[in-house]
């Protein structure tokens, strides 16, 4: 008889996915001890993080404070050098974003090929999902 690794229990169900690369479906099973667990468990720590919310933006402003400062550097320096014209212009264009949509370079700053500048003639409204999708691409 099959055993849980996690709890030692022998109640199993039958569960059916979908492959996430594939899209095939197929059969698995899991612990029902355990998956009962995790939904009980999930929906406390859902509810706690529903009411903790400050707590939590503040955790993870000092966990974040200089994890990715010397990666943030860099970005700021690149977009220093490839920034030509006014910037307000660039600023309004950004705060005149849309509800929806991002502000997205036509021609990337950093590209694999090309590399374009930060200006206001390279920039564009794209819907957030197609931004997303488009990536580092031109």
């Amino acid at each position: 008889m099959k055993t849980c690794k996690k709890c030692n229990g022998s109640r199993f169900i039958n569960i059916k996915r979908k492959h996430p690369y594939t899209g095939e479906y197929y059969n698995t099973t899991r612990c029902k001890d355990c998956a009962l667990s995790y939904q009980k468990k999930s929906g406390i720590v859902f509810k706690w993080q529903q009411l903790n919310k400050e707590h939590l933006r503040e955790y993870q402003r000092n966990y974040y404070k200089n994890k990715y400062k010397g990666r943030n550097s860099v970005y700021s320096k690149r977009i220093k050098q490839r920034t030509l014209g006014n910037k307000k212009n660039i600023i309004e264009f950004y705060n005149n974003c849309p509800v929806g949509f991002e502000v997205d370079h036509i021609i990337p700053l950093n590209g694999k090929y090309v590399s374009g500048l930060h200006t206001l003639s390279n920039l564009q409204y794209l819907p957030m999902s197609v931004n997303r999708s488009k990536s580092n691409k031109y």
